[in-house]
């Protein structure tokens, strides 16, 4: 998780023009902040039997893809009940009612999709992506798996042995654990502090009578958000919800941002493992996305990490991986990590990256520079079909609505340097951190 989120290093070239105490009016070119830009008459959002759907019609690409959305993520669960969503549609891919044992997976096989199964924070994603000529084939057994899911004991046994096997590897696996103990340090008594996977605990004690008893009582339509961008008509998709899983309960959920961070101060998480290379990761909640702040908060973000890369890993060689991860999430998360033999030399650099956004001004003409360098690589993650429902998804889920998505570089670019340092001293003062390794190569420099 930590790697997947590490942003790219800005270019050497710009950081002496970004780190510098000249003042400047905002480029020309920089669009007014209330200006709109281009309407999107691709997209359009309806309800379909209770399920909220978001769909961007392409027609230049034979490439589809739907991702269904379960909201609630870890506020649906309880330590006790962690990976119950992830274990429930593991097992309903060994057989449903309409495709029973193999041959629940044998029909996704024939078409060639690939399938994603993603239990998250903030929600859990089923989807494929595939040939628009493939798209009923590959979406009537992945939803059936929602609507008729067998379920039966041997099912869920093969599927508990599948996701034991993924967890004890994540918690061997340093930077998953270093994670995990970060997380649980920022968000203590927070739904953010389980684990949506499941850990070894709660995987083993979950019964097959609770996973059927989520799957009747958590699988309804007012939980499921539907994002699909293809060459695929609306009319098209209302008959396939209508026919699969807009037959299921509607239910009464209704989607809210949850909770911020609990408030506290920064402290240490420690595990002392004899291994030569420390790993550090110090964590930060940020404000929520409909928040102004927001927008500063990512910048900065993205700014630490080139700073961090450059102070730590080009500079002086102290590490062979040092950024600033970026979790995007209903409550967004930044952060400082880095693995490094020489621990105690590399904390007060991280402090020091930190002190730098707070009390130096940025040229705006390298800001502006650098922010369209990060939302050109951004929108270049987000280019795929799948890419793309996620990003209308979130749009539609953080910021209230898909079309607020269009406005992602135009609130990027309206970032001043005067809002990025008070997002630094707001957000990035309280910082959680996990430290995994040996506790004697910091020397006391805690």
């Amino acid at each position: 998780m930590i790697g997947a989120s590490a942003p790219r290093a800005l270019p050497l070239v710009l950081l002496p023009l970004i780190i510098t105490a000249a003042r400047g009016p905002a480029p020309r070119d920089r669009a007014p902040a209330g200006r709109a830009g281009p309407p999107d008459t691709l997209t359009v959002a309806y309800e379909v039997s209770g399920v909220r759907v978001v769909q961007r019609l392409s027609t230049t690409s034979d490439v589809a893809a739907a991702r269904l959305y379960l909201l609630g993520g870890t506020r649906q669960i309880t330590e006790r009940t962690a990976g119950v969503e992830a274990l429930l549609l593991a097992a309903a891919a060994y057989g449903t009612a309409q495709f029973p044992g193999d041959e629940a997976r044998r029909a996704l096989d024939r078409t060639g999709a690939i399938v994603t199964i993603e239990p998250e924070l903030d929600w859990t994603v089923l989807g494929f992506a595939g040939l628009v000529a493939d798209f009923d084939a590959a979406w009537r057994p992945l939803m059936d798996r929602l609507v008729h899911p067998t379920l039966s004991n041997e099912s869920i046994a093969r599927a508990r042995a599948r996701l034991l096997t993924q967890a004890r590897g994540r918690y061997a696996e340093p930077n998953e654990e270093l994670h995990a103990l970060a997380m649980r340090s920022l968000f203590h008594d927070h739904p953010y502090e389980l684990d949506p996977g499941g850990t070894e605990t709660s995987l083993t004690t979950l019964t097959a009578d609770d996973v059927r008893s989520y799957a009747r009582d958590q699988l309804v339509t007012s939980r499921m958000l539907l994002a699909i961008v293809g060459n695929v008509t609306r009319a098209h998709v209302e008959s396939l919800v209508t026919a699969t899983v807009g037959q299921l309960p509607r239910g009464d959920y209704h989607w809210v941002l949850p909770p911020p961070a609990p408030s506290g101060h920064a402290h240490w998480f420690v595990e002392q493992r004899p291994i030569p290379t420390v790993y550090m990761l110090g964590l930060f909640a940020g404000p929520p996305p409909t928040s102004r702040d927001y927008w500063a908060f990512r910048v900065a973000t993205a700014l630490l990490s080139s700073g961090l890369t450059v102070a730590i890993r080009s500079e002086r060689s102290l590490s062979y991986a040092a950024y600033a991860p970026y979790l995007e999430l209903a409550i967004p998360v930044g952060g400082a990590y880095v693995s490094t033999p020489k621990p105690d030399k590399v904390l007060p650099l991280m402090i020091e990256q930190v002190e730098e956004l707070e009390r130096r001004p940025f040229s705006p003409f390298a800001l502006r520079r650098f922010v369209d360098n990060f939302s050109f690589e951004y929108i270049a993650r987000n280019a795929t079909a799948d890419g793309q429902a996620d990003f209308l998804a979130r749009a539609e889920l953080y910021l209230g609505s898909y079309k607020s998505g269009t406005e992602f570089v135009k609130r990027l670019q309206g970032v001043s340097s005067l809002e990025i340092q008070n997002a630094a001293m707001r957000y990035m003062t309280a910082i959680q951190y996990a430290y995994l390794g040996d506790t004697s190569r910091m020397k006391g420099h805690w």
